[in-house]
């Protein structure tokens, strides 16, 4: 092209000249053969000039530039809005995880750096002096790393983590100050962040969200705890809008427009109530200090609702100083709630008993001597002096045993129910399946190996392995007259954008044990504290740090509460047991009222360096649930949040990994329940697309190759014929109501084609 216009321009006035010397023309003449030249040039030209326009307009591109994209970039910008984390709040609408920008603040120096009118965005050299003034008094920034930032040879410095983490508020008043003070050239970026105004706030339960690169932009992501089982809800969309703007970049007001709107994340309303946590916390605090103990661990709930109400451990942190965390001996980043399990020792009795009196398996009156050889094991009571005899009576009776944490008793009652009706008290009580109330990486626990010694050991908490969460769930059914309940860690799940919320429900998980069974348990743990001569829990010495003379040690407003404590060997990485003096895992659950509870507290203390005593959990025990007891009607009014009741959208399960699966659905506020022990979900019983309230059951069949009846205690009729359905059995109907009451097929055992089961209804 550049060729041709080339001859195009010099070959006529080179045609001229040739002939105005061979023709010898007049000038005259010769401005005439030029002009037609030039004339024609000039045509020539404009023919080109109009076929590259046309050419341009029609094809839109130069190389693999898109014309079109560049013109819009000179006046108009495509822009991406950042989605707001949903906040965590706890159940009466205090916040405990919240976005929070912080800023960093800059220095431009690059001399280039002017408005449109030439005057400098820059510090001049000659205000250097005045600036070091200013970031020293305002942010303490130290003087010699001002001056080296300054003097460098960037075009634009920072100056360490004094002029980071900057909040709103004092961003503001920096702005304001440089503007009074006429200093050009200091700036200010913005950073995404979380914060935790409570500091030190059920932290492993709670867990930590920070800033994650995704997609070239940077979001909060959750990285522990309940940030990071509910990052999916707590994660919106991010938007995109275009706007226009000037000659200088600036946006045009009222020419913004909404390509993708955002979409904010959703708020978690957790069943925590921030007074009782708090005062957990300054408990918790107290204790780790009087005990020295390596860890601690401390729950609170509510025994009619299932709902966690506080929860604790030591060895913690707080986000300021979870950087040092590790350096406390013995911290771990698990929750002690959900993802760590031990053996429980004695507190595990309560369900022995309870399993022993609901199968009538036990006589309370009858006495036993204290002594037992399992084969090769011999089975000591904790009172056993080194001449093997014992501090307290030799003969007890059962109810006797129970007081005083006796082995050999519940191992005595173990044998005489047999290892297959104990077992089916484990799988009633569902022992080794996580509780799948939403957490992440939740421990399974574990069940007793089959050979006969683990099975009677497993009758006082030994070689069955337990989390919290597993326990407080199985207490709920001694508790509640029998009813198992699911443990909750979410009352609500509000959506800003839709303006909707899902409200968690109390939720019926199974009926392990009767109603006389569950009340003759509370009574025997009434008996720990009571009993002056048995009980494990009765002190001879009162506790003057909470002004209690001799007697219960757990009292709440002037009554002795329920009670179970527990001392469990721990094993050792090396095998077998630890030997220490005070290598044990001591513990207590506490059920207050006793008669009818309306609150379970449990804590454990792991390998205390002061001399043991249960009165470190009294401690934290009885002003704990005192408190409780006094909010107990303001505990059942949930924040409002001017919201109407959504509904969820069943997706397609089949094939997907069962456990996983359950996970997610129940942080939907539905309730998943898993048939069989199959990795994959072949069938489920709400279908897809269909919408569905909060608290829903659905049933998920996974790929067990048994049929193996679950506890269908509460289920409605739908669902009974659901699972027959898929069984291949069949159903018959006695009494009536919407709900099952007993089934005729045990929980957990195995079901054949074509069988019978008679299910009896009621309210």
């Amino acid at each position: 092209m550049i060729k041709f216009l080339k001859k195009l321009i010099f070959f006529p006035f080179r045609k001229v000249s040739r002939n105005a010397r061979k023709t010898n023309w007049s000038t005259e003449r010769n401005r005439k053969r030029v002009g037609k030249s030039l004339f024609f040039l000039a045509i020539a030209l404009f023919t080109v000039f109009i076929f590259r326009f046309v050419w341009l307009i029609t094809v839109n591109h130069v190389g693999g530039t898109n014309l079109t994209t560049m013109a819009k970039s000179n006046y108009q910008s495509t822009v991406t809005v950042q989605a707001k984390r949903g906040t965590i709040y706890d159940r009466t609408g205090a916040a405990i995880a919240v976005d929070s920008s912080t800023y960093t603040i800059y220095a431009v120096i690059d001399k280039t750096q002017v408005d449109s009118n030439g005057n400098p965005l820059y510090i001049d050299k000659k205000d250097f002096t005045k600036v070091e003034d200013f970031l020293n008094s305002r942010l303490g920034i130290d003087r010699d790393l001002i001056k080296k930032q300054l003097n460098s040879k960037l075009k634009q410095v920072q100056f360490g983590p004094k002029g980071s983490d900057i909040s709103l508020e004092k961003m503001k008043e920096i702005q304001k100050a440089a503007e009074n003070e006429k200093i050009v050239g200091l700036g200010f970026t913005a950073n995404i962040s979380r914060s935790y105004p409570f500091g030190n706030f059920a932290s492993q339960f709670i867990g930590i969200a920070r800033p994650k690169d995704e997609n070239g932009t940077q979001a909060l992501k959750g990285d522990m705890g309940l940030e990071k089982a509910f990052n999916n809800v707590l994660s919106g969309e991010n938007g995109k809008e275009t706007y226009q703007k000037d000659i200088y970049g600036r946006p045009i007001p009222g020419t913004t427009k909404v390509i993708e709107p955002v979409k904010n994340g959703q708020d978690v309303y957790t069943t925590l109530d921030a007074q009782l946590q708090r005062n957990l916390e300054g408990y918790m605090d107290k204790a780790a200090t009087d005990t020295g103990a390596q860890q601690l661990s401390g729950t609170l709930v509510d025994a009619h609702t299932g709902e966690i109400l506080a929860t604790s451990q030591r060895p913690t942190y707080t986000a300021t100083t979870i950087n040092d965390a590790e350096k406390q001996k013995y911290f771990t980043w698990n929750s002690l709630l959900s993802q760590s399990a031990f053996e429980p020792g004695s507190t595990f009795k309560t369900f022995l008993m309870a399993g022993a009196l609901d199968s009538g398996k036990v006589n309370l009156n009858e006495t036993y001597q204290r002594k037992l050889q399992v084969y090769d094991t011999t089975i000591n009571d904790w009172d056993v002096t080194e001449n093997k005899s014992y501090t307290l009576p030799e003969t007890v009776t059962y109810a006797q045993g129970f007081a005083l944490s006796s082995n050999i008793g519940m191992s005595k009652i173990e044998m005489n129910m047999g290892d297959a009706l104990w077992g089916s008290y484990l799988n009633k009580f569902k022992f080794g399946l996580k509780v799948r109330a939403g957490l992440d990486g939740e421990n399974p626990g574990a069940l007793p190996s089959s050979n006969a010694v683990s099975q009677i050991q497993s009758s006082f908490g030994q070689g069955v392995a337990v989390t919290p969460l597993q326990l407080i769930r199985g207490w709920t059914a001694i508790a509640g007259n029998g009813t198992m309940l699911e443990p909750h860690i979410v009352s609500k799940v509000v959506d800003p954008n839709t303006k909707t919320s899902l409200t968690s429900k109390a939720e019926v998980v199974g009926h392990p044990v009767s109603n006389d069974a569950a009340s003759g348990v509370r009574d025997l743990m009434l008996t720990v504290n009571t009993d002056p001569v048995y009980g494990t829990s009765y002190s001879t010495s009162g506790d003057s740090e909470q002004n209690l003379a001799a007697g219960p040690l757990f009292m709440v407003n002037g009554e002795p509460a329920a009670v179970k404590t527990g001392t469990a060997q721990i094993a050792s990485t090396t095998g077998g047991y630890m030997t220490g003096s005070q290598d044990y895992l001591y513990s207590a659950v506490v059920m207050y009222p006793a008669k009818n509870p309306d609150f379970i507290f449990y804590m454990n203390v792991k390998i205390p360096t002061e001399s043991w005593t249960l009165k470190y959990i009294a401690r934290v025990a009885n002003p704990l649930l005192t408190s409780a007891e006094a909010m107990k009607n303001d505990l059942s009014v949930s924040a409002d949040t001017d919201t109407k009741a959504g509904k969820v959208t069943i997706e397609n399960y089949k094939g997907k990994d069962s456990g996983d699966t359950a996970d997610s659905i129940r942080r939907t506020v539905l309730s998943p329940v898993i048939i069989g022990t199959g990795a994959k979900v072949t069938a489920q019983s709400i279908a897809e697309g269909e919408k569905v309230s909060a608290n829903s059951r659905i049933l998920l069949l996974t790929n067990d190759k048994d049929q193996v009846m679950p506890d269908m205690y509460d289920w409605s009729k739908k669902e009974v014929e659901q699972l027959a359905n898929w069984f291949g059995i069949k159903v018959t109907y006695e009494g009536s109501g919407n709900k099952v009451l007993t089934q005729s097929i045990e929980t957990s055992t195995n079901v054949k084609k074509g069988q019978t089961l008679t299910v009896k209804m009621g309210n």
